[in-house]
């Protein structure tokens, strides 16, 4: 792997999607046959997707350009995010057809097989099937070779509360990739979700990468500072937590989930000025990533609350 190859990945991983995109786009010349060019673009791409920037996403790999399995897939994907970001059903279900269609020529152990499964992966994720996810993954059997699909699994893994098994696969794939910067980051979301010992590890990673001087005091670190700082809040340092908060928010004023750990800490570890604190934390979110999990989330809890009031209050009406 080429030096640029390598940090395009690097980048890609830590969640520096900006930084991994500007850089894809300063190597966007090659051979269109080359696998080492396509790889490069396909991060960029991904990049792309993963800031919801889904028409660069496309720019860089139009129809035709590249049609590998892979290349189909991550178009797909992009398809399917901006369908899912616009509401319409009817094409982000034409998308994810797509995506199950190409699943079939996705090999196992194979670097096109393996970005093909998580694409399937993320967007079967997204629509709220994540065992059809953990399957198209190849998870449940803590032998897989795909330290990607092995990543976005065990997140998924998590999301679910399934720690035993997001822990057995991250045991199993230590084994052979111990030295990865995917495994360093999959012990880090582990440990945030244990908390206590663990969530101080996960800091140290997160550390480390910050400081790391090939992107120290740049906004590719922005992600690792917020990581910093979600450990920080778990380990209920929350003014430590405040420090690398801001200084990720003056790296990258828009960065969604820095912007996002700003609103539980709006109210922690605070006396008084709590209530004007979260609504600017909300305030701020809404205006950088209005389609932030955290506001579909709250969108929906509001929905729920509002349900539960009006049959609570027809219940005491009848009484």
């Amino acid at each position: 792997m080429t030096s640029d190859s390598f940090f395009i990945q690097s980048l890609f991983y830590q969640g520096a999607y900006q930084a991994c995109l500007e850089l894809v786009r300063q190597n966007s010349s090659g051979p269109p046959s080359d696998p080492t060019f396509q790889q490069r673009l396909l991060y960029g791409a991904r990049s792309a997707i993963a800031s919801n920037d889904t028409s660069s996403a496309l720019a860089l790999l139009p129809s035709g350009s590249i049609n590998t399995p892979s290349a189909q897939a991550v178009r797909a994907l992009a398809n399917f995010v901006a369908a899912q970001n616009a509401n319409n059903s009817a094409k982000s279900e034409q998308a994810l057809e797509e995506l199950q269609n190409v699943l079939d020529q996705a090999i196992f152990n194979d670097p096109s097989g393996q970005t093909i499964r998580v694409c399937i992966g993320t967007a079967l994720a997204r629509n709220n099937d994540p065992v059809g996810a953990l399957e198209a993954l190849g998870m449940g059997q803590a032998n897989s070779k795909e330290i990607e699909c092995i990543a976005l699994g065990i997140h998924i893994l998590l999301s679910i509360h399934r720690l035993d098994l997001a822990q057995k696969e991250y045991n199993a794939a230590r084994v052979w990739a111990d030295d990865s910067l995917l495994i360093q980051l999959i012990e880090a979301h582990i440990g945030i979700y244990e908390g206590g010992r663990a969530a101080q590890q996960a800091y140290y990673v997160y550390d480390e990468l910050a400081q790391n001087p090939s992107y120290a005091g740049k906004p590719s670190t922005v992600p690792s500072l917020t990581g910093k700082a979600v450990a920080r809040i778990v380990s209920s340092e929350y003014d430590d937590a405040q420090s690398s908060l801001t200084q990720a928010t003056e790296l990258d004023p828009k960065y969604a989930d820095a912007l996002a750990n700003q609103v539980p800490l709006a109210t922690l570890g605070k006396q008084t000025g709590q209530m004007e604190a979260l609504q600017e934390a909300l305030a701020q979110l809404r205006s950088a990533a209005p389609q932030h999990a955290l506001l579909r989330d709250l969108k929906e809890k509001e929905r729920l609350f509002d349900e539960a009031f009006v049959q609570h209050r027809e219940a005491l009406s009848n009484a």
